[in-house]
């Protein structure tokens, strides 16, 4: 008798156990901040830094850019910071963000029973991400420029979890950012002279 009681507890704990882990809700990803820390600082012969955002974040649908896993005005903050240094020199050097916008589109999608039996895809991310770095001399003439721009589009299907999208958005900014860095880097190097140090 008391074998079976011991067997029954057994049983209902290990039961419980197992429905307690389906209820549970997944585990939200923890997402890195996007930094540039581990490329070389450019050192430009300049007095000081300044950092302006042409573009304004929106907050208004389709808009999504500052609700993305790292909010694309962080990365280019992130940017400015991460790559470049004032070494000392006449002038300062501009960092512009020119466009840090993500677009998220819904996608029509086709009812019926091939509507209804297939995963299709309902929703498009247009994001763009443009800068521009300029020395201006002491009367606020630009003496050298270099720019760069990026974008990419991706979908995504029904029924998507929020963590399968945040990861893809994720994914694309990490895509966006390396690209814009890589540009940048070859435009500064190739224009600004005997500016980069």
């Amino acid at each position: 008798m008391a074998r079976a009681w011991i067997y029954r507890a057994m049983f209902v704990g290990a039961l419980l156990a197992t429905l307690s882990a389906c209820s549970s809700p997944p585990r939200q990803p923890e997402f890195g901040d996007i930094t540039f820390n581990g490329e070389p600082k450019i050192h430009l012969a300049v007095g000081r830094i300044e950092f302006v955002r042409e573009y304004q974040p929106n907050l208004q649908p389709p808009h999504i850019e500052e609700r993305l896993p790292v909010p694309l005005s962080h990365v280019t903050e992130n940017w400015a910071r991460d790559r470049l240094e004032a070494v000392g020199g006449p002038g300062r050097a501009v960092v512009t963000v020119v466009d840090a916008s993500v677009l998220q589109i819904p996608v029509p999608t086709q009812g019926g029973l091939t509507g209804t039996f297939t995963k299709q895809v309902d929703t498009r991310y247009e994001a763009r991400l443009a800068m521009r770095v300029e020395i201006k001399d002491d009367h606020g003439f630009a003496v050298r420029s270099a720019s760069a721009q990026t974008q990419r589009t991706l979908t995504t299907v029904q029924g998507i979890s929020l963590n399968e999208r945040n990861s893809t958005l994720y994914r694309m900014e990490t895509d966006l950012a390396t690209d814009l860095d890589r540009q940048l880097t070859n435009d500064i190097r190739a224009n600004f002279g005997s500016y980069v140090q």
